[in-house]
């Protein structure tokens, strides 16, 4: 058995078992939500994380799909099953499989991720009140997509909607350069050619500058921030100019300048980061932008149908005895996260689980909702500090 075989057997014993216990196992959860097939095998560990539950297998394969490929007691896995799993995950980790070696690592994991939900059935914990509730939370996620994504997709979006979004939130989209400078002011001249000959010994560093701006700079303001400005514009800024049109003069992050003129006295200033303008045309971001709104109005029609079925329910709740649910506040490490709680241990809040994928990267939530339900960014965040 070769190095990559043994880690993935490895890490799928240890994840598998690590999840059966704590988040509730999964192959007993997709038993809830759809037809039995086999466990997804593991992403090798440098790989992302699994993709979302394989779809869910058809009434009845024909041909080749229909073909036993392992046997494990009464359980079968046809060669459907095992297509289907691979076919499920995201593109880049199932061309992988098209290799003949890689195949057969997933279907050996696989075959051990049966194994183990099978001696998991046989120690009850199909019954264990977390692996339960782990099991509502899938089902809620299915639930989710079932119906609040075949309520509002993505089709039904129009463009004068997204041309609307567009236009409410232009600043995303078009924006000049933007920079952050840091600034140390001193009284007079000659104290700021002073502190510009320190700053120079150590070529801009970042750190040194900082501690020259907590031992020398007189603008209280500027000092509780190690001497940052926030990110401003060159044109309509509410910074004075002769700071402005220094920062603008400055070719490149790290860049120095000074001693420079300024209200309070004299400054020597460092180039911190550059923010780069922004130019994104509607039909450049269209696609984003319908994914967004379709993102948004998914989450309003869940809550509305959450809403619908507590109308519907017989629900009565006793606030009066909430007093006595005691929290502990104290940093005594408690028993490990409430993978039971609603949410998961993430805080993706009641009913919205996270991702869950078995095998060791994907037994966790690793995020509130599906795959690709989040907007993402669209315009470029500011430049790091350097």
């Amino acid at each position: 058995m070769n190095t990559s075989t043994k880690l993935i057997k490895t890490g799928l014993f240890v994840g598998a078992a690590a999840g059966f216990l704590s988040l509730g196992f999964v192959v007993r959860a997709a038993e809830m939500t759809e037809p039995p097939t086999a466990a997804v095998a593991p992403a090798q560990p440098e790989a992302a994380p699994a993709a979302p539950a394989a779809p869910a297998a058809p009434a009845t394969d024909t041909g080749d799909k229909a073909k036993p490929l392992v046997t494990i007691g009464t359980r079968t896995l046809t060669v459907g099953d095992l297509e289907r799993r691979i076919n499920a995950q995201i593109p880049f980790i199932r061309k992988r499989y098209a290799n003949e070696d890689e195949k057969k690592k997933f279907l050996d994991a696989t075959v051990d991720f049966e194994v183990l939900a099978m001696e998991a059935r046989k120690l009850g914990l199909d019954k264990n009140a977390e692996v339960v509730e782990a099991a509502k939370r899938v089902m809620i996620h299915r639930q989710r997509q079932v119906v609040i994504e075949s309520r509002v997709t993505l089709e039904q979006i129009t463009d004068a909607e997204v041309q609307d979004y567009y236009d409410k939130h232009l600043v995303e989209f078009q924006r000049p350069e933007r920079r952050r400078v840091g600034i140390i002011v001193v009284a007079d001249e000659a104290k700021a050619k002073t502190i510009r000959a320190e700053v120079d010994k150590t070529n801009g560093d970042l750190r040194a500058f900082q501690q020259l701006v907590k031992d020398n700079s007189i603008d209280e303001e500027t000092k509780s921030r190690s001497g940052l400005l926030p990110f401003f514009e060159k044109e309509g800024s509410k910074i004075e100019k002769a700071v402005v049109d220094a920062t603008f003069a400055m070719a490149k992050a790290g860049d120095l300048t000074g001693p420079v003129k300024v209200e309070k006295g004299w400054a020597v200033m460092r180039l911190s980061g550059i923010s780069p303008a922004v130019d994104k045309k509607m039909d450049d971001v269209k696609d984003q932008l319908k994914r967004r709104i379709l993102t948004d109005r998914q989450q309003k029609e869940f809550q509305k149908y959450v809403e619908e079925l507590r109308a519907k329910a017989n629900i009565k709740i006793h606030k009066d005895k909430l007093a006595l649910v005691k929290v502990d506040t104290t940093t005594t490490p408690g028993p490990g996260p409430d993978f039971a709680a609603p949410g998961g241990p993430h805080g993706a809040g009641p009913m919205m689980p996270g991702r869950m994928g078995p095998g060791p990267r994907g037994m966790g939530p690793d995020g509130p909702g599906p795959r690709g339900m989040g907007p993402g960014p669209v315009a470029p965040a500011p430049a790091p500090q350097q």
